[in-house]
């Protein structure tokens, strides 16, 4: 007789999520085995119940997974929020480069993990460390799902363009974020892979503002009217050139203020005092789940209760 398996309720959460996600994103159990460096037996054990697991092992899948699990609700009634949103969609479309970049805490990465979480076939790669193109290829594998045997260069950029080959008619989009990390022979390499890919995969790379004069004095662009300051072209401005530059604006105290009311803050006086301490909507959210988990009514707040948090 076979035995019954108590499973936890962490690893029942696991299993919803990844139910989720294999609807969302069409990925398949190796190609999540492959994300969350998991055997593919274990990950159908998880969807299975047939094994419990530690609570260690659920964290550690449920880490590697983060970048597609985006918890909340998203405000998207800021304009910043709305304007993001609205060039990923179209880059999905048109399946083209784009480049995002805005100062820090406007919630580009905020943004684009959700659209990612919430949209099949995007994408999300978070750029941590400077990383050469082999390894940024293993990286940009590892967020498509795409389980690797060989590690060469040709091979993953292979693979990569095997997968996009195959869900061409979905539209596939990567989205690169913080390339102000990347060194800049990184950013040729990137339109290469779109060249490489026919156009059938949209690529967004998101990045401070800092990224879109780097790549002007590279290319030999003014940053400003984005044409040409010299006679000489290079590898760099065909890549430049091929993108669309978006620049997202910074918050001002109207756009707090609405991030205020979407959250159900209508006092006047915690409003205006939210405007001069809310510089970025990362400090506003914070601030907001800091109410929430000291059990503070956000439309009953007081000015004592805001000072606390």
């Amino acid at each position: 007789m076979k035995e019954n398996v108590t499973i936890s309720d962490l690893q029942i959460k696991l299993k919803h999520k990844l139910i989720n996600l294999k609807a969302t994103k069409g990925l398949k159990n190796n190609e999540i085995a492959a994300i969350t460096n998991r055997s593919e037996s274990t990950i159908s054990e998880i969807l299975s119940d047939k094994r419990a697991f530690a609570d260690s092992l659920i964290y550690s899948v449920l880490s590697k997974l983060g970048d597609y699990f985006i918890e909340g609700n998203l405000v998207t009634s800021v304009r910043q929020y709305s304007k993001m949103w609205n060039i990923a969609t179209s880059c999905k479309k048109d399946s083209d480069m784009r480049l995002i970049i805005g100062n820090t805490g406007i919630g580009k990465s905020i943004v684009l993990k959700r659209f990612a979480t919430e949209t099949s076939n995007v994408y999300y790669l978070k750029v941590d460390r400077k990383l050469s193109w082999n390894k940024m290829l293993r990286e940009i594998n590892r967020a498509m799902g795409i389980d690797i045997e060989k590690k060469n260069t040709t091979s993953l950029l292979d693979a990569i363009i095997r997968k996009v080959e195959i869900i061409s008619g979905e539209k596939p989009v990567l989205i690169i974020d913080e390339s102000e990390v990347l060194g800049n022979p990184i950013f040729r390499e990137i339109k290469n892979l779109y060249t490489a890919t026919e156009g059938l995969l949209g690529i967004i790379i998101v990045g401070i503002t800092e990224v879109k004069r780097r790549i002007a004095r590279m290319s030999g662009l003014d940053p400003e009217t984005w044409m040409p300051v010299r006679d000489d072209s290079n590898a760099y401005t065909t890549f430049a050139r091929r993108l669309k530059v978006f620049r997202i604006d910074n918050i001002n105290s109207d756009d707090i203020s609405e991030f205020c009311h979407v959250n159900g803050i209508d006092n006047l006086q915690i409003i205006a005092l939210a405007s001069k301490l809310w510089w970025n909507y990362a400090l506003a959210d914070r601030a907001i789940q800091r109410a929430k988990a000291m059990g503070f009514e956000l439309h009953t707040i007081t000015v004592e209760q805001f000072n606390i948090l």
